[in-house]
C-alpha cells in the first residue's frame, strides 16, 4: 500500500504547489474593490474578502488544511482539524487588527513573506515527522487528539503570513468610519469568512478522495502526513527563493 500512499501524497502536494505558484497575489486589489463597492456595509465586505482569502491557495489556507483534513477518520474530523487551524488564524487576526496602526509601519518596511514561508515550512515538516514517527492511528481517536494541538500551533505561526498586511490595511482604511473599540471585528470577520471557505474546499476534496481513490482511512492518513512533509519542504524552498530574488 505504500505506493498508493506515496502517489496520493505526491499528487496532492504537486497540485497544491502548482496552485500556489500559478495564482498571483490577488487579495489586496480584490479587497480594495470590494470595500469600495460595499462602503458602509463594511462587515459584509470584510466577510466576503475573508471568503476570497480562504479560497486563494497560499501558506495559510486550504493547501494546508487539506493535508490535515485527509488525516482524519471522517468528514467531521476534517472539519474539526480545519476549524482548529483556521480558528488559530482568526484569533491572531482579530487580536492584531485591534492594534491597527501600531504595527503597520513594521509590516510595511519589512518583507516578511520569505521568513514566514520558511517558518511555516519548518512547522509543517516538524508536525509531519511527529505524525510519521508515531505512526499510530490513535492520534485521531475521539479521546486522544494531540494532532489538534499541533495544528493549533501551526495556525498561530501561519497567521503572520503576507495576507496579514491586508488586514492591517483594511483596518487603517476603516479606522475613520468605525470606532477603535470594534476594529477587532475586521480580523474576526475576515477569519470567519476564510474559515468557512476553507471548510468547504476541505470537505469537497476529502469527499472526492474517499470516493474517487477508494482508499481506506489508514492510507489517506499516511498520505496526508506525507503531503504535509512534502509541502513543508516546498514552502521552505519558496521562502528561500523569494528572499534571494527579492
Amino acid at each position: 500500500m505504500r505506493g498508493k500512499e506515496l502517489i496520493i501524497a505526491l499528487s496532492i502536494s504537486l497540485g497544491i504547489a502548482v496552485a500556489i505558484l500559478s495564482l498571483p497575489d490577488i487579495l489586496e486589489p480584490i479587497a480594495h474593490k470590494i470595500l469600495l463597492v460595499l462602503g458602509i456595509y463594511w462587515p459584509l465586505a470584510i466577510f466576503i474578502i475573508g471568503i476570497v482569502h480562504g479560497l486563494k491557495p497560499d501558506e495559510h489556507t486550504w493547501p494546508i488544511t487539506v493535508s490535515y483534513g485527509i488525516m482524519q477518520r471522517n468528514m467531521k474530523g476534517a472539519i474539526v482539524s480545519t476549524s482548529v487551524f483556521a480558528g488559530a488564524l482568526t484569533l491572531v487576526w482579530a487580536s492584531l487588527s485591534a492594534l491597527t496602526g501600531q504595527l503597520l509601519s513594521f509590516f510595511q518596511n519589512y518583507n516578511l513573506d520569505p521568513i514566514v514561508d520558511v517558518i511555516v515550512g519548518l512547522t509543517m515538516i516538524g508536525v509531519a515527522l511527529i505524525f510519521i514517527i508515531k505512526g499510530k492511528d490513535k492520534v485521531v481517536d475521539k479521546d486522544n487528539n494531540p494532532d489538534y494541538k499541533l495544528i493549533w500551533i501551526h495556525g498561530l505561526a501561519a497567521a503572520f503570513g503576507g495576507d496579514f498586511i491586508v488586514i492591517l490595511l483594511l483596518t487603517i482604511a476603516l479606522s475613520t468610519l468605525i470606532s477603535v473599540n470594534v476594529t477587532f471585528l475586521i480580523g474576526l470577520l475576515f477569519g470567519i469568512g476564510s474559515w468557512i471557505a476553507q471548510s468547504i474546499v476541505v470537505l469537497l476534496i476529502y469527499k472526492g478522495l474517499v470516493k474517487g481513490v477508494k482508499a481506506n482511512f489508514q492510507i489517506l492518513a499516511k498520505a496526508g502526513r506525507l503531503s504535509l512533509l512534502f509541502l513543508g519542504i516546498f514552502m521552505i524552498g519558496l521562502g528561500i527563493l523569494s528572499s534571494l530574488t527579492g
